[in-house]
Formats: C-alpha cells, structure tokens, sequence
C-alpha cells in the first residue's frame, strides 16, 4: 500500500503557502468572503438581548402621578403580529436558504481559486452558478433522505399495531436506530467525498455532477484505502484544528474585549445602564459580536485552504489527469 494520504500532507502545505503568503490582502479578503459561505462562522453569539425592556427612567413622585396623563401605549393588533412574525421566518428563510445557495457555488469558487492560484469573486461565482445550483440540488435530497431515514424509527415507535409480540419495540428498536446511524455515516461520507473530490473534478474536467461521480468512482474503489486513510487524517487534522481555531478566536475575543470593555465601563460610570447608555451598551455589544465573527473567520482562512488543498493533493496523486495543484515532491 503506498502512503499518497500521507505524502498529500506535504503537497497540501507547500501549496497553501505559496497562495496565502507572502500576505496579499485582496487575497485574504476574498478568502474571507469564501471561507464565510463555505467554512462557516463557528458561531453566533446573541447580541440582541438590549432592546428588550428599553427605556426605565425613575419613578417620578406620586403627587406628580396624578397630574400627569401618559399617553395609550400602542399595540398591535393579533392579526398584525401574526402577520410579522409570517414576515420575520420568511425574511429569516430566504436568508438561509441564499446563503446555503451562495455556500454551494463558493465551493466551485474555492476549488477555482486554489486551482489558479488566483483568488477572485465575481467571474467564478458566474462561472459555476449552474453547477452551485446543482450542488446545492444534490445535497438536499441527501440530507432530506437522511431526515426520512431517521423518521422511519419514530413513526416505528409510535405505531399502535401490534408486531412481533410484546416486546417487539425493546429487540427492534435499537436495530433501528443502528441502520439509521449507518445510513447516516454512508450520507455524511457521500458528501465529504462530493465536496472534496467531486466538486474539483468537476471544475477541471467540466463535468456535471453525476458525471464526475461516475469518473471519481472508480479511482475510489481502486484506491479505497487511500481514501479511507485520507478521511481518518482528515477527521484527526480537523478535530485538532478546531482546538487551535477555538483557542486563537478565544485570545483574539479576550483582546478585542478590551477597549469595548473600557468604553462601556466608561459609559456605566458616567450614564449608567438606561436610556442612552442602554442604547450604547447595546450597540457596542453588536459591535464586539461582529468583530469577534470576523475574527473567526479570518482564522479559518488558512484551515479552510489547507484541507481543500489536501483533497485536490490526494485527487491528483490517484490520477495524473486529476492534478490541478501540482507536487511539492
């Protein structure tokens, strides 16, 4: 058995590097534009708990109460918040469902850009927006295959006739839950294959995407224990990585928090926590989430590239017509 798995390590490093440095701002940006769509920000903190009971000003005295007439405080209408809260999910829907779009033709994008060497937005995006569409298209009806796959236990709890005797769900159950859990872990490597090696043969060859799976297939039963070793390495490499990503984002957060925790100390001492100093406290807590999510993301840029770059290193070694990045050995 060779060791292509391994020696793509060494491809995979000597190629990030000659891509991220020396530093190119423009390059990084619009690797941080990519990695957002496609590696993801590794999480949302929620900042939006200021405006909730918003503006508390004292208690004035009670004599002054009863001269005073505060206007009818406003409110909506049933019909009116249901019809908000239909505006919000759908807002909220389209978002999500652009952005998982936009995620599937930043990988074409990704695999385009490493390929090059030349990292740019605009005319890929238009490039590959079909094949994105088709991406997207294919991932879909996996991941609803997998959700139907995981109702098939529910549904065989739930059901009120009788099988098997008695005991029928205590000895059938688990098996259920078993086949579902492999059915899950083929999906899940369907789609890290797809992303990894599809997706580029794709992009070099300018095949659909059945096409490319037809093409990879064969190169992944002849060398499945390449594969196999690659997404074990992958699967250690990535755990490890998101320890150092965590920790870096974690000491960046720390730094970044200081002069937001200054001026908001400032501000507590001098305004205090309501009206004005509510609204600054909150904004300034916007404003150190932001930073923090782009904090993140910049760090995932040489992960981002360094993983991707060892799927197009592993795909070349399996078949010279396949290397689109070139050795470094």
């Amino acid at each position: 058995m060779s060791w292509n798995a391994v020696d793509s390590l060494d491809d995979a490093r000597a190629a990030t590097e000659s891509l991220l440095l020396p530093l190119s701002w423009r390059t990084w940006l619009r690797l941080v534009v990519v990695t957002f769509f496609v590696g993801g920000v590794g999480g949302g903190g929620g900042a939006g708990q200021a405006a909730q009971g918003a503006v508390s000003s004292p208690s004035p005295p009670e004599t002054a109460l009863h001269s005073l007439e505060l206007p009818p405080v406003p409110t909506l209408a049933p019909e009116r918040v249901g019809a908000l809260i239909v505006v919000i999910v759908a807002i909220t829907v389209v978002l999500a469902l652009g952005y998982v779009v936009a995620g599937a033709v930043m990988e074409f994008v990704l695999v385009e850009s490493l390929r090059t060497r030349q990292v740019d937005l605009r005319r890929p995006f238009r490039q590959f927006l079909v094949p994105g569409l088709r991406l997207f298209a294919f991932r879909t009806l996996v991941l609803l295959g997998l959700l139907a796959s995981a109702a098939i236990p529910v549904a065989f709890f739930i059901s009120p006739a009788p099988v098997a005797g008695a005991g029928w769900r205590v000895v059938l159950l688990p098996l259920l839950l078993a086949g579902v859990g492999v059915v899950w872990l083929v999906g899940a490597l369907v789609l890290r294959l797809t992303t990894d090696f599809v997706v580029p043969t794709m992009v070099g060859e300018g095949r659909t995407l059945l096409s490319a799976w037809r093409r990879f297939a064969p190169l992944c039963r002849a060398a499945w224990r390449e594969v196999a070793l690659y997404l074990v390495v992958r699967l250690v490499l990535g755990a490890a990585a998101a320890v150092v990503v965590g920790l870096a984002v974690g000491l960046g957060a720390l730094v970044v928090a200081i002069p937001f925790a200054l001026v908001g100390g400032g501000v507590v001492a001098t305004v205090g926590v309501q009206g004005i100093g509510l609204v600054v406290l909150g904004v300034l807590a916007v404003g150190f989430t932001l930073l923090v999510a782009v904090l993140s993301v910049v760090v995932q840029v040489p992960v981002v590239t360094y993983f991707r770059y060892y799927g197009l290193a592993l795909l070349g070694r399996l078949d010279e017509r396949l290397d689109f990045v070139g050795r470094s050995s």
